[in-house]
């Protein structure tokens, strides 16, 4: 049985394996006659239309229409099997033909550029992009960086469709007007060349292309799956045959060879020529990833599936390595031919191999066909393809939404209508990593205010003088300054006790540890508890071994708000102000005054309540340590106290009654450097620098406790000025205005 067992287990880690290597082997495991049908039904549907646009795709890209149906067999197979997607279908696509002519339009190899050499030379140039463009991507799927489409923005993408359009569009009306000439790169070379080719303008070209937009748009309307493209080219080849089109000066596509696509191989190994392809193939390889991913997750969305975008990023790779080697031009996958596969009853991943398949029978019985096809019906599918690619509504949005939003579509439009469209699509890129990192690097800071939503059960009886902040975001080194600087200004407020609502950070590293030290230490040299709200465990975590919350102690820390504001209304409770000084009426103050002024500052004398209090040589009550350089014994260590105040405090005061009659105020008093008289209460919430001497009393003059100020209570003159910190901009707060500088 265990060598069964054993058995068992061993099989199923082998297949894992080859399901990881071999993703179609699950779908082949389960398939079906049904499956079957639903998916040659699908293709049947998908490759009319399927390879019409790839002849298209080609002539954007300035190519011979062969190598656009080309693009349409192994490649979209080898996508399909490796894919993650059960739907995705590649191969050639608007965009990445737009990039391709951008890219043959302005490198040049020896002196040259690749779009004026000779095709035979000119082809292995862009089959060696091809190749080169998958190996990035197959390898950006096996360091499993999926997750990339992520960071670009959708007002990124948004403003480079739209340009490719209007490029496209451009590039598109000299053919459809009939005016010869080589094709320029640019929007505005193209918008100068067929202004001054306009008296050039071809009647019979400018018909067929009306003629072909006319026949798609109305035979669209019989069926969403009915190829209306296809239908339309077909009749508009059949005219132009019939009237001889090509003797009025009608450009044709010309013969296609009826063979499976050759086998071709990319230019002979050149450093210099791969470095001049590189950054050209990388922005290829970028642009297929953001479109392939945002369309595999969109249909995973729409059929509850899952998604590996890493996975799909080795299929595509694969796809465009297959076109390198079999004499077709990059791609990526296709929206328009995906959305087909599902609504056309697809069912599996297969449906897209039957459709790669189905290609080359369709090749050899077009072919005679394709030969007589009109290069302006061609243009006149382009444009209308170019018009479906501009989104008003996605537009919209993104100019409505934010003003980081318009800039980033602004400038990347721009961008694809000035610049080369690899030279675009990397500032596109750079400016959503700009995006990304602005947003993360600005956390959200913001005070609640008593209705906020997040207070809603919260204590209703809970005292004044609470003030809740609630930091949202990422707390790393890149926002120190940010958070720091929110903090801070939403701190200018007077308040009695501050609530740090942390549990909507979600991650935290050392600088924002340091950030919230700083923060907690700041608020404490000026007299103010501190209370953290943390509910994720991995901050909580950090928290801890950073000694944040050993330095808060018990009662300092919450795991919710509405605890951790119970927290604040049982401490401000205790708490009595009156011009400007605060009293904590702290029951066993002379036991606790003992016990701190033998720990930090030695036994006191026996005789030191005696002592007057003009003598300088009184050792200070509570010395003043780093950890108490910002917070009193008292606000820090008060959770520690008995919640049962009045009971405690006639328990105290019968024994203090029988003492030597000393008067507490004459206990807690003491002398500064300059000889100044103070509490010691006031020596404890002090900053721990040690006695302020510019900020003390007159010489000579004692602070009294207020008269309804209970017998051994702790008083904290406040609020002082905050303590002087390193770190960015040399933190200090605001300065502390003069009459608040005085003792009372």
């Amino acid at each position: 049985m265990m060598s069964c067992g054993w058995k068992t287990t061993r099989q199923g880690r082998t297949s894992m394996r080859l399901s990881a290597i071999f993703p179609f082997l699950s779908t082949l495991k389960t398939y079906s006659p049904r499956d079957f049908r639903a998916d040659i039904t699908a293709a049947l549907t998908v490759t009319p239309m399927a390879v019409p646009q790839a002849m298209a795709y080609a002539i954007i890209a300035g190519v011979h229409p062969q190598y656009g149906i080309y693009a349409c067999m192994l490649p979209v197979v080898m996508a399909a099997l490796w894919g993650a997607s059960r739907f995705m279908a590649a191969g050639p696509t608007n965009a990445i033909s737009m990039v391709l002519f951008s890219t043959m339009a302005t490198i040049s190899v020896g002196g040259t550029l690749i779009i004026n050499m000779p095709e035979e030379i000119r082809m292995t140039y862009i089959f060696g992009l091809a190749l080169f463009c998958g190996l990035i991507q197959v390898g950006m799927g096996l360091a499993r960086l999926g997750d990339l489409a992520n960071f670009i923005s959708h007002s990124v993408m948004v403003a480079f469709t739209t340009g490719a359009a209007l490029l496209i569009g451009m590039g598109q009306l000299k053919t459809v007007f009939g005016i010869p000439g080589p094709k320029k790169a640019g929007f505005f070379h193209q918008m100068f060349d067929v202004l001054h080719g306009l008296p050039q303008l071809n009647e019979w070209c400018v018909g067929l292309a009306a003629l072909t937009i006319v026949l798609a748009l109305g035979l669209k309307r019989i069926s969403r799956r009915f190829p209306s493209s296809l239908a339309a080219l077909a009749l508009v080849t059949a005219v132009s045959w019939y009237l001889e089109a090509d003797k009025h000066g009608v450009p044709l596509v010309g013969a296609i060879p009826s063979v499976i696509p050759p086998l071709s191989m990319p230019p002979a190994f050149d450093l210099a020529a791969v470095r001049d392809l590189f950054m050209p193939a990388l922005a290829l390889a970028l642009l297929g990833t953001v479109e392939s991913l945002a369309i595999g997750k969109q249909l995973a969305s729409v059929k509850n599936d899952n998604f590996d975008g890493s996975q799909e990023l080795i299929g595509q790779g694969l796809g465009n390595m297959a076109a390198g080697i079999t004499s077709g031009i990059p791609g990526c996958g296709s929206f328009t031919r995906s959305a087909l596969m599902v609504t056309s009853g697809g069912r599996t991943r297969m449906g897209t191999v039957f459709s790669g398949l189905l290609a080359l029978p369709m090749l050899f019985a077009l072919a005679p066909f394709i030969a007589w096809l009109p290069l302006p019906a061609l243009g006149g599918i382009l444009l209308i393809i170019a018009a479906q690619m501009i989104d008003i509504e996605a537009i919209r949005l993104c100019l409505v939404a934010t003003r980081i939003d318009r800039l980033v579509l602004s400038l990347t439009f721009a961008s694809t209508l000035i610049f080369d469209l690899e030279k675009a699509i990397f500032i596109g890129v750079l400016l959503s990593l700009v995006l990304f990192i602005y947003k993360t690097a600005h956390p959200r800071v913001r005070r609640l205010r008593p209705n906020d939503p997040l207070l809603r059960e919260a204590p209703a009886d809970r005292p004044d003088g609470i003030a809740v902040y609630v930091v949202e975001g990422t707390l790393f080194f890149g926002a120190i300054h940010e958070l720091e600087r929110q903090l801070y200004e939403e701190d200018d407020e007077p308040t009695r006790l501050v609530v740090l609502h942390l549990t909507r950070v979600f991650w935290l590293d050392a600088s924002g540890a340091y950030a919230l030290s700083q923060f907690v230490e700041r608020c404490y040299a000026r007299s103010i508890p501190v209370i953290l709200v943390v509910g994720s465990r991995s901050v909580n975590r950090i928290l801890q071994r950073t000694g944040i919350l050993d330095y808060l102690s018990n009662g300092f820390v919450a795991e919710t708000i509405n605890e951790g504001l119970r927290q604040a209304a049982q401490l401000l409770s205790r708490i009595t102000c009156r011009d400007g000084l605060c009293t904590y009426p702290v029951p066993g103050i002379a036991p606790l005054a003992e016990t701190a002024a033998a720990t930090y500052a030695g036994a006191l004398p026996e005789n030191a309540a005696g002592k007057d209090a003009d003598e300088d040589d009184t050792p200070p009550l509570l010395e003043a340590t780093e950890a108490g350089a910002a917070a009193s014994t008292a606000p820090t260590q008060i959770d520690q106290l008995p919640l049962d105040m009045d009971h405690h405090d006639d328990e105290e005061h019968g024994e203090a009654g029988e003492t030597d009659g000393t008067d507490a105020t004459d206990l807690e008093s003491r002398t500064d450097c300059d000889g100044n008289a103070h509490t010691a209460s006031s020596a404890s919430a002090a900053s721990a620098s040690g006695p302020r001497c510019e900020d003390s009393a007159p010489a000579g003059k004692a602070v009294p406790l207020p008269d309804d100020a209970p017998q051994g209570s702790i008083l904290i003159v406040g609020p002082r000025p905050p303590a002087e910190f390193p770190g960015v901009d040399d933190l200090q707060g605001p300065p502390m205005p003069e009459d608040e500088r005085k003792a009372p």
